[in-house]
Formats: C-alpha cells, structure tokens, sequence
C-alpha cells in the first residue's frame, strides 16, 4: 500500500516538473494555450493514475477483506465482553450469597448461580443451587435483594454432613 502510494507521488511529481517545463519553454500565443490545455490533462491524467490502475481493485478487495475480518474481531470480541461479564456477575454473586450466609449463621459452604441477559442488556440472576442445610432466613434474603424465587433456589447436602 504504501510503495503504491510512494509511486503515485512521484510520479505525480514528475508530471508536474515536466509541464513546468513544457509551460516554461512555450512561447505566449496559441501554442501556449494548447501547451497549457495538454500540461492539464496530462496532470489530470497522474492524479488519477492510481484509479485506473488493475491494482485497484486488488486493493478494494483487500479493503474488503480487512473490513470483514475487522467485523468479525469486533463480533468475537463483544461475545468474550459478554462472556466474562456473566463470569464476574456470577461470581460476585456466589461471593455475596456465602457472605450473607455466613453472616445468618447458615450452614451454607458453597453456591452456584445461574445467570440470563435481560432485555435491557444486563446479566442478572435466575437461580442458586446451595450446598448446605436449609435457612429459610437465607432463602428469603436471596428472594428479596437478589430476585431468585425460592422455586428456582436448590439446595442440596453433601453426604459427609
């Protein structure tokens, strides 16, 4: 891209030396006129060289490669925001469950929530499975500042308790 460029400078450049030139060593009259009629169109023509190079339009499909891939970049990188923006909800959320349950006195040593993207774009929690015995103190905690119905509350004991 940029050697394409670099040319079309020069080349540019060299144009317009030449109808420097050419308009210099013409005398004034008609044939100026002429001269100055053909200088232009020729400085007309290396502006535009780039355009009507074949390289063109292997460049467009560069641009377009690159645009594409951009997109998908973009794509993939809004779905690992979203991922890890679940991952951290869902962990505050576990941290903030056992914290609260230690301070009711719940037997409670750990929690898993279950997360959903609402319709105004934020993760929120639909469920909670707790391992531990049942506090209905806790159980009503969740319900209220958190959202989770007791239905979608699960509790479970592991067989050493």
């Amino acid at each position: 891209m940029t050697e394409i460029l670099r040319d079309w400078i020069l080349g540019l450049s060299a144009t317009a030396a030449f109808c420097a030139v050419a308009m210099l060593l013409t005398p004034k009259g008609r044939v100026r006129q002429v001269v100055q009629l053909l200088t232009g169109l020729l400085m007309a023509l290396a502006l535009l060289r780039p355009l009507l190079r074949p390289e063109l339009s292997e460049l467009s499909l560069n641009l377009s490669k690159y645009r594409a891939q951009a997109e998908a970049l973009t794509e993939s990188g809004e779905a690992l925001r979203q991922s890890l923006d679940r991952s951290i909800i869902e962990e505050q959320t576990e941290a903030y469950i056992l914290d609260k349950a230690q301070s009711l006195g719940a037997a409670v040593d750990g929690a898993k929530v279950s997360v959903q993207w609402s319709t105004e774009g934020f993760w929120y929690p639909t469920g909670a499975e707790l391992r531990g015995t049942y506090d209905a103190a806790l159980s009503r905690l969740l319900e209220a500042e958190l959202g989770i119905p007791a239905s979608a509350q699960r509790w479970t004991m592991d067989e050493d308790q």
